[in-house]
């Protein structure tokens, strides 16, 4: 093999090693038993959310290295794992390393509340029938509900709007400057109270 092979070759591994150690996927199972709350905290990235009839809590993770300079240091990503703590009203996850983006994929059953907290990204919850306590720094909030109806909504924005629609009774909205407000009193079981600080949120039946 001549020097010009050898060198191309050379340089295909060294690409190829890089792009391997660009991105990372975490997946984990957990078993779910009485009324456990689901808490993520999420540094930088974006969380989806759906709901199952399962007893299970399925979480799959796709990790990326922010900076894509293959001269850079860059995070270990292989290195990196999932924190979590289970106890019997409560699942806590998390992954506290704020120089890569997150991709969360999560499905949790359908009796199951949230507690999210985001730094900066989007979170989109799909067919919620149950309690929600989201905090986002900068990002936009999406929450499809399977409900018609709940005892209390209540959305907050610095910088952005927030809307409720398709629900029993009809939702206030307020404006102020940049910020906007929305609540919403009903008859259901259950409350979602949302806070971004700059971006929209979103929450429909």
């Amino acid at each position: 093999m001549n020097t010009a092979s050898i060198t191309t070759l050379a340089s295909v591994l060294l690409t190829c090693s890089a792009f391997a150690q660009a991105e990372h996927k975490i997946e984990h199972t957990f078993d779910i038993s009485g009324q456990q709350k689901l808490t993520i905290d999420v540094p930088v990235g974006s969380l989806e959310l759906s709901t199952n009839k399962s007893n299970q809590v399925t979480v799959s993770i796709e990790l990326k290295a922010k900076n894509n300079s293959f001269f850079s240091d860059d995070v270990a990503l292989e290195e990196i794992t999932l924190k979590h703590q289970q106890s019997s009203d409560k699942l806590s996850l998390s992954i506290a390393e704020d120089d890569v983006q997150q991709t969360w994929l999560v499905s949790m059953p359908e009796a199951m509340a949230i507690d999210l907290a985001l730094g900066v990204g989007d979170i989109e919850v799909n067919k919620f029938a149950n309690s929600a306590a989201i905090d986002v720094g900068v990002g936009t909030v999406r929450i499809s509900s399977a409900l018609a109806d709940y005892q209390s909504i209540t959305l907050d924005s610095g910088v952005g709007d927030t809307k409720i629609s398709g629900m029993k009774n009809d939702a206030k909205h307020s404006r102020k400057m940049v910020s906007s407000t929305s609540n919403y009193r009903g008859d259901g079981q259950y409350s979602i109270n949302v806070e971004v600080g700059v971006g929209d949120i979103k929450v429909r039946h």
